[in-house]
């Protein structure tokens, strides 16, 4: 699937094994970085005409795919050299009647531009429809937030698990760095116009970050993109309207990508009322302070002032949380690990905001009230991770199955049952 899956901690609790502080918080199944960054240099060097470079990339055509069929493509795909770093060409691919006429255009290899038409989203006509991806909610109007550009803002109130949106990508391409910049704008600006004409317009109007118009495609991509992986391959990815949810620290919701489908899902993860801005986390906000803006300048610069950034008191909480999960992590005879502990660490997530991250927490809350013998709130709980990590992490995740299975067999023939009595 898209992101790396970092297996669940309660992988190494069945082993009774004892694991870091650090280690936990690295296998919180979070997609580390929702957003690939990528070098863009703010200005050219002036060692290549950049009007030049378009008209020559743009009229280079591959000749043996003249006179085959290209289906899905309802462009013939145009193609770059070999390039040494993945000794293979880049191609362009465009079908303008992806998802009944919304469009998608694809800059990838040959092999992997196949896998991508193999998939359900190009395959089964009704693979979108009947998820209603690419269909308008009314659950969100895009307007002005002080000091964020545009945003987000929910157009009636929103419970706990609705769906915001759904949507399909404008452009998504390979990730490489063997092309200069000027040979990758001349590129990705061809596929861009390719698309039909409203997609392309919702990707241009984009926000961007140097607001240079020689290399303005570069620029979107560079403030929108979203990682997927095909074929065990990075590809950047634009989807235009689920750009427009700025970043929270405490998001109000969370996101998956379905790369069978290839659609962007965001769900809300607490209630929402209306006029309320939507928010996503850009970065793990299970990680301290520092580190999270260390990432959001570096990758998208600017600086979090929401009230987590701000207040001393937060990184206090996540070393409680750190605590607290160390000691549910622990099977010893001398752990002080209990319900109660557990009910203090979902709180404590509460309190942050991390309502979308709670799969780690109620997991931990399963096995505690397992432990002493406590069957309905453990199966309680351990339903409520199974959701958070359908929510998080999608239903492909290696971890869903360690709820799936505990529900499946009954929580009193799990290794857990009666442990702590």
């Amino acid at each position: 699937m898209m992101f790396t899956q970092l297996r669940y901690i309660s992988l190494l609790i069945a082993q009774f094994t004892l694991v870091t502080s650090t280690e936990i918080l690295d296998r919180q199944c979070w997609h580390e970085y929702p957003f690939r960054t990528i070098e863009l240099r703010s200005s050219l060097d002036g060692t290549q005409d950049y009007a030049t470079s378009i008209q020559i990339f743009a009229s280079h055509d591959v000749k043996d795919n003249k006179e085959k069929e290209h289906t899905p493509w309802t462009h013939p795909p145009i193609c770059t050299e070999k390039l040494p770093s993945i000794n293979d060409k880049l191609c362009i691919y465009t079908s303008t009647t992806f998802s009944s006429g919304r469009g998608i255009s694809l800059f990838t290899t040959p092999a992997l531009a196949a896998q991508f038409a193999a998939l359900p989203a190009f395959q089964d006509p009704s693979a979108l429809s009947s998820q209603s991806v690419n269909t308008q909610k009314n659950t969100y109007s895009i307007s002005p937030i002080p000091g964020k550009g545009l945003g987000m803002l929910a157009s009636k109130p929103l419970r706990f698990g609705d769906r915001v949106m759904a949507h399909t990508p404008a452009f998504i391409a390979y990730l490489e760095s063997e092309l200069s910049t000027a040979e990758r704008e001349a590129w990705w600006r061809q596929a861009v116009e390719a698309l039909p004409e409203e997609i392309k317009e919702k990707f241009l109007g984009l926000s961007f970050v140097y607001g240079d118009e020689r290399v303005r495609v570069q620029d979107i991509v560079k403030a929108n993109t979203f990682a997927v992986e095909i074929g065990g391959v990075s590809h950047l990815a634009v989807f235009p309207e689920t750009s427009r949810v700025n970043h929270a620290c405490g998001p109000n919701a969370q996101y998956i990508i379905d790369t069978e489908i290839l659609t962007h899902y965001i769900h809300v993860t607490r209630p929402i009322a209306q006029g309320e801005e939507i928010t996503i986390s850009y970065t793990s906000p299970l990680y301290p302070t520092e580190i999270r803006n260390k990432h959001l300048e570096q990758g998208f610069h600017f600086t979090c002032t929401c009230p987590r950034c701000t207040s001393p008191s937060s990184s206090q909480t996540l070393d409680q949380i750190e605590s607290f999960q160390n000691h549910l992590n622990d099977w010893s005879d001398t752990s002080p690990a209990s319900p109660q502990m557990a009910e203090n660490l979902l709180h404590l997530h509460r309190t942050e905001g991390l309502e979308g991250f709670m799969d780690i927490s109620y997991g931990f809350a399963a096995l505690a009230y397992n432990a002493v013998g406590d069957a309905e709130a453990a199966k309680q709980y351990a339903e409520k991770a199974r959701e958070a990590v359908l929510m998080k992490d999608g239903a492909w995740a290696d971890n869903l199955r360690i709820w799936e299975e505990m529900l499946g067999e009954g929580v009193e023939g799990h290794w857990s049952w009666r442990r702590r009595v």
